[in-house]
């Protein structure tokens, strides 16, 4: 019997993507894991209220809003 690795034995990052259109900004984030054998697998995750406001007053000072 093996046991399945921990979080702190692989690679972990969170993406988030921004999308502008003429509704407004989208944001998607998920949580990438790199595991030990080289796979990469993807899970959904909701973007967190303090990163959508960083990235929403990053955009909006470079457009119009």
């Amino acid at each position: 019997m093996s046991a399945a690795p921990s979080a702190s034995d692989q690679n972990v990052y969170g993406i988030t993507y921004a999308t502008i259109d003429e509704r407004g900004i989208r944001f998607e984030s998920e949580l990438a894991i790199h595991l030990g054998d080289g796979r990469l697998t993807t899970l959904k995750m909701p973007t967190q209220l303090s990163e959508r406001q960083a990235l929403q007053q990053l955009l909006c000072a470079r457009q119009a809003c």
